[in-house]
């Protein structure tokens, strides 16, 4: 919290205590003897004794009784703050209170002083020097758990950011070589592949490093990814997206079903008419539903990559714990990944 504002908040509990001090004694006529001012500076003045009471436990004896746990030096702290109020009662009282405001408290007799020992010791450290050592302790906890907390978000950040870094690149290596490929039979096709390859790289660079992207922009981004695989089978891919609902500004994990598109390009059989790569999906304001399938290769597998659905599974985690359903589907001749996910 802002400096200022706690400054703020101790200026005004204390005014509530004077006012409070003043409607309980004055006002049922205790002190109908003084004005109204005469009672309040009164009043002001026993606030700051108490203040000085708590300040000195808050600043003085709990860091080192609390934080550093010297207990020796807490106890002599401890006696220090209060000879300390002791003497500031005795001073407001009969160098100010008596000789400037004209109060008297004690009938023109000077009380010993066991009593200022006695009312201090039953009345200001059961109170606010107790108060103090509450107080500081109430503040270290809650900054030390708002500190491990920005920690584990910062650690959480990162581990995001380390996550979308992996995005597997076998699919954008590939593409460029058939884009080289395109470029060399002086094919037509070669400056449009080269466009949308340049929209995906801008994308991934540099507003795919946000944690969150409208879900167009990401379903824009699987189109041009859809685009360079048809280009690169040079017309044998057979790829269906169907999508449905509600597709606008909803706020989605970056390259986040990229993953799914990819595995099933990586993996699976795209030139088969009779069972073409099925991508599907529904969204509204509240919810997203991507389903992709593809017949499975039973060629060569290709090592390279491995981690874009562990990946998934991780960030799911990570930026949507208790709002997610992934089911995978992996059978001898098909694969299927279906992903839920609940914005709100």
């Amino acid at each position: 919290m802002d400096k200022r504002k706690v400054i703020l908040i101790h200026i005004s509990v204390w005014l509530i205590f004077i006012i409070g001090g003043i409607c309980r004694d004055y006002f049922p006529d205790k002190f109908a003897g003084e004005s109204v001012f005469n009672y309040s500076v009164t009043q002001f003045g026993y606030t700051i004794v108490a203040a000085i009471c708590f300040y000195g436990s808050y600043f003085w004896v709990a860091p080192q009784l609390i934080l550093k746990r010297k207990y020796l030096v807490s106890f002599l702290l401890t006696v220090m703050l209060f000879a300390l109020v002791v003497f500031a009662r005795y001073a407001l009282e009969f160098w100010f209170l008596k000789p400037v405001m004209n109060y008297d408290n004690y009938f023109d007799k000077i009380p010993t002083i066991s009593y200022y020992l006695t009312n201090v010791f039953y009345y200001y450290f059961p109170g606010y020097f107790v108060y103090g050592l509450l107080y500081f302790f109430a503040e270290s906890w809650y900054k030390n758990n708002q500190r491990q907390q920005e920690m584990q978000q910062e650690s959480l950040a990162a581990e995001l950011a380390f996550l979308r870094a992996q995005v597997n690149p076998h699919f954008l290596f590939n593409t460029i070589n058939d884009i080289y490929t395109l470029t060399y039979q002086k094919s037509e096709q070669a400056p449009e592949a080269l466009l949308k390859l340049s929209v995906m790289l801008r994308y991934m660079l540099r507003e795919g490093n946000a944690a969150l992207m409208p879900l167009n922009r990401e379903v824009e981004y699987l189109e041009n990814a859809i685009a360079l695989q048809k280009i690169a089978a040079k017309g044998d891919a057979y790829i269906n997206f169907d999508q449905e609902g509600y597709i606008g500004e909803q706020p989605v994990a970056s390259l986040l079903f990229i993953a799914f598109v990819e595995n099933a390009f990586k993996h699976g059989v795209s030139d088969d008419p009779d069972h073409p790569v099925q991508i599907s999906l529904k969204a509204d304001n509240n919810s997203i539903f991507i389903n992709v399938y593809n017949k499975k290769s039973h060629g060569l597998e290709d090592t390279t990559g491995g981690i874009g659905l562990t990946n998934v599974r991780r960030r799911l985690e990570l930026m949507y714990p208790g709002k997610h359903e992934l089911s995978i589907e992996d059978r001898d001749n098909s694969f299927r990944v279906a992903l839920n996910l609940q914005l709100n």
